[in-house]
């Protein structure tokens, strides 16, 4: 019997979207085998490695958990308050395997600020990357639901980090719960 999905998240992952798409986060300019040769910040969820753009004002939140909400999907956490901001709380890795164990020491994510703000459960603290990251010739094995949203994958220490589109995620999170809602 599939669980009736009462709360609707989506026009939170919405107004992520949009505030993407204005240039909340950029895409390292899509598709490319050109080396980025510039500071980034990446974070990891479970055995993948993201890129955010240094120019954003990214923070790890103290509080352990998000707010739940009844009957939503496993992937959304609930909502956080980040200075009177209500901001919706995404866990990437139940995104990307509907794992029902993810790792025990995790923490929140924040990027960017006020009502542009998006909220990832993320593996450890992010990380400085410096150095150049060498764009790898194909994309590395992805979850199906991943790998859509995946432009480009880059070397760094052995390391493998991934350009995702996330305003793309949230929108389709977004959209996938509002046709579930319809139904």
């Amino acid at each position: 019997m599939a669980t009736e999905i009462l709360n609707d998240p989506s026009p939170a992952l919405e107004a992520m979207a949009e505030a993407a798409n204005a240039g909340f986060l950029p895409d390292f300019a899509g598709p490319s085998k050109t080396p980025i040769n510039q500071m980034v910040l990446g974070f990891r969820v479970g055995e993948f490695g993201f890129l955010v753009p240094v120019s954003l004002h990214c923070e790890v939140i103290e509080q352990t958990n998000a707010n739940p909400l009844p009957k939503v999907e496993p992937w959304f956490s609930g909502l956080l308050n980040i200075r009177g901001n209500i901001v919706p709380v995404v866990d990437l890795l139940r995104f990307m395997s509907d794992t029902d164990k993810p790792p025990k020491k995790r923490y929140l994510f924040a990027i960017d600020r006020a009502e542009k703000s998006m909220v990832v459960w993320i593996d450890g603290y992010p990380q400085m990357l410096t150095g150049v990251l060498q764009p790898l010739d194909e994309l590395p094995p992805l979850p199906g639901r991943l790998a859509r949203f995946v432009s480009n994958a880059y070397t760094l220490d052995g390391q493998i980090w991934l350009n995702v589109q996330l305003e793309q995620i949230f929108k389709t999170l977004g959209r996938q719960t509002s046709a579930k809602e319809a139904a």
